[in-house]
């Protein structure tokens, strides 16, 4: 059920509202989850807005990763995991080569 075909986002408010409450409790959790990480694994304290600059971009290298990640945990959670792993793949083939990442597509389930 979550490899199925779905309305459009465009034509489908339902569908748009889904998309959009996905994105935004995984943005929030993937911030969430970082700043704390930060913190432990290197001992760098700060924010986007007041820094320092190694806080600011040790957050940006980590959160896209792990947003990509919980994109599709989300995504596929919702019941839309097919839109959702290429929004994943998107992000993370700006940090990966091209081989390595396409798994996180998965394959069209059989009728």
């Amino acid at each position: 059920w979550t490899t199925q075909q779905r309305p459009s986002w465009r034509e489908d408010p339902a569908e748009a509202a889904i998309i959009c409450t996905v994105f935004a409790v995984t943005g929030t959790t993937s911030v969430a989850v970082v700043r704390p990480l930060l913190k432990a694994s290197t001992g760098i304290d700060g924010t986007m807005r007041d820094g320092p600059w190694s806080y600011r971009i040790a957050s940006l290298l980590a959160v896209s990763p792990i947003y990509a990640v919980m994109l599709v945990t989300f995504g596929t959670a919702a019941g839309r995991h097919t839109f959702f792993a290429a929004m994943a793949q998107k992000i993370l083939g700006r940090f990966l080569p091209f081989r390595l990442d396409t798994p996180a597509l998965c394959k069209k389930s059989k009728p």
